[in-house]
């Protein structure tokens, strides 16, 4: 319909353009804004236009005055390419894309009518066009900022199809309702996305305000002209907006972020990241320790999730302020130093599993035990280092015709991998993977000893039972089996107050390290005798803080049994 309205204008316009005396016949100068392989898109930073390549060859939209039909470039036209009109006193030089319902449409003389279905003519000299868009030259008085309609007036939105629909018949005339409307240039036509269709209803427009700019603003969003459209529903009961679909992503981003479970997550974060700081300070209180291989893990581990979770605290609390570029750094780093915790926890896993695979640890060589510790840092420090690396070197990676790879987009919705298919693949996949074989190795290790303690009867009474079972259970904390919680959470989906509380026990999950490992008796002896500050004290006790032998981890505070028949097997000090 509104095609067939600017065609009407056009052939008035033409009569009365036909009507008056023939003139020498001279070549007419058409500006285009910019060189053959390029188009001109929306600007930037006060740019009214800019040009990118294209491969699209120009094809205006021309109609004959003589013919009184569409025609293709004329013979006599002088196409002058990369000039952009100059503006006089009193005019503006403005943008417009072009409307793929209503475009604008040359004269074979040169005149151009605006897509606004207004009627206005322009000269050349007032103009310079491009497939996607054009410059014009108006006057301040008659400028008016665009407000897109996306189906017309004969027409609706239908919701479930995403996109539009003849009106029902016997509909009401055209209740289309933006305030204010005779103050914005209504342009029939859908926003102009990155990708065709690439576009979703967003919300109703009477929770959304349209400034005098033409920018809309919607919660916390500011949407720009022309990257979003208004439209009445099918039912013309509401009257919707429709915006680019990065703008419905970055609103459901802002909706998680001020939900308050994120602020939940970020406090239980933080509270982690003390105890896992109280943890560290607990080990360097007992320096006996420091060179028993599964201490040294066990401190690479905790550091790496302490500063895991003071970044995911910083991401839950401040992504929304954050600026683009540390948003990204601050995800790349929450990536690795996440992979790193896992990996370290999973060498902690196979250490506790070898050491007590037969119920007969043995003692390892310094020698052996550095070796042993080498490898484990190449593989917990190595593997953390390829995957978040790789995820970092592809989300930087230009665009390459014919290569096609999937990205993380750290930062484009917040400050984390941009949606499930990205987590999956640099995340949750790897991560999944360990977990697993944690769970395994903490099966095999509860299995040897439980059962083969009571095979060999080494555990009779109730209360040695009922303190194995309790060594089991900080085997659960330390081996990190609920972890997989939150991986099943991740997977399951569903109602997201569901998985709260799983979601905040891993969330806290350095209070319970440091219940396990932090609250010792040799934490407590050895945490006294700095405060009483007695050098002999100190010295007379040091040595019994804790075993000196490689296998001599640090202990778990249960003793399953005094019998002389379990000297040899060291179930204190299982971590």
């Amino acid at each position: 319909m509104g095609l067939l309205t600017s065609l009407v204008v056009l052939i008035a316009i033409s009569t009365i353009v036909s009507s008056e005396p023939s003139v020498e016949k001279t070549r007419t100068a058409i500006p285009r804004c910019c060189r053959s392989g390029e188009t001109l898109v929306e600007g930037s930073k006060g740019e009214v236009g800019r040009c990118v390549p294209t491969t699209a060859m120009w094809q205006p939209l021309i109609f004959s005055l003589s013919s009184r039909g569409q025609i293709p470039i004329p013979d006599d036209w002088d196409i002058r390419e990369n000039t952009r009109p100059h503006c006089g006193v009193g005019r503006v030089l403005s943008f417009y894309p072009n409307s793929k319902t209503q475009p604008f449409i040359f004269f074979d003389n040169g005149l151009l009518i605006l897509n606004s279905g207004t009627g206005n003519a322009y000269e050349p000299d007032q103009y310079c066009a491009e497939n996607e868009a054009l410059l014009l030259c108006r006057m301040k008085t008659e400028l008016k900022p665009m407000v897109f309609q996306c189906c017309g007036s004969e027409a609706t939105l239908h919701e479930d199809k995403s996109q539009c629909a003849l009106m029902p018949e016997g509909s009401p005339p055209d209740t289309f309702a933006i305030p204010n409307a005779t103050s914005y240039d209504i342009i029939l036509d859908f926003p102009n996305c990155d990708h065709v269709g690439n576009y979703s209803v967003i919300g109703d427009v009477d929770d959304a305000h349209i400034m005098e700019n033409g920018t809309l603003i919607f919660d916390h969003l500011n949407i720009p002209p022309g990257q979003f459209c208004i439209e009445k529903t099918y039912d013309m009961k509401s009257v919707k907006v429709i915006a680019c679909t990065e703008h419905a992503k970055v609103r459901s981003a802002i909706d998680e972020e001020t939900s308050p479970h994120f602020t939940l997550y970020a406090v239980g974060f933080l509270i982690s990241v003390v105890f896992l700081a109280a943890t560290l300070a607990a080990g360097w209180l007992l320096p006996t320790a420091h060179h028993v291989l599964h201490w040294r893990c066990q401190t690479q581990h905790v550091v790496c999730l302490m500063l895991a979770d003071l970044l995911m605290a910083i991401i839950y609390l401040g992504s929304k302020s954050l600026h683009p570029n540390a948003c990204k750094s601050i995800a790349v780093l929450t990536h690795f130093f996440f992979l790193a915790a896992f990996f370290w926890l999973n060498t902690m896993c196979f250490n506790i599993w070898w050491t007590f695979r037969d119920l007969r640890p043995a003692s390892l060589e310094k020698g052996q035990e550095i070796l042993r510790l080498r490898v484990y840092a190449c593989y917990a420090w190595g593997g953390p280092l390829f995957i978040a690396g790789l995820a970092a070197l592809l989300d930087n990676l230009p665009e390459q015709p014919g290569l096609i790879f999937l990205r993380p987009r750290f930062g484009e919705k917040y400050c984390w991998f941009y949606g499930s298919m990205e987590s999956l693949t640099y995340f949750f996949g790897p991560v999944g993977i360990l977990l697993t074989i944690n769970v395994l190795l903490f099966a095999a290790t509860a299995r040897e000893l439980t059962c083969g303690l009571w095979k060999r009867e080494v555990v009779k009474s109730t209360t040695e039972r009922a303190a194995l079972g309790r060594v089991c259970m900080k085997l659960v904390v330390v081996m990190g089996v609920t972890w997989v919680v939150d991986l099943i959470s991740w997977i399951a989906g569903g109602p997201q107050y569901l998985w709260y509380f799983p979601d905040m026990v891993n969330a806290l999950q350095g209070v319970f390290i440091f219940a396990v490992v932090g609250c010792q008796p040799q934490v407590w002896t050895a945490l006294k005798r700095l405060c009483n500050r007695n050098p002999r004290t100190n010295a007379g006790r040091q040595g019994n803080a804790v075993s000196t032998t490689s296998n001599g981890m640090p202990s778990m505070g249960d003793s399953v049994t005094q019998n002389q028949s379990t000297k040899s097997v060291p179930l204190e000090t299982i971590c």
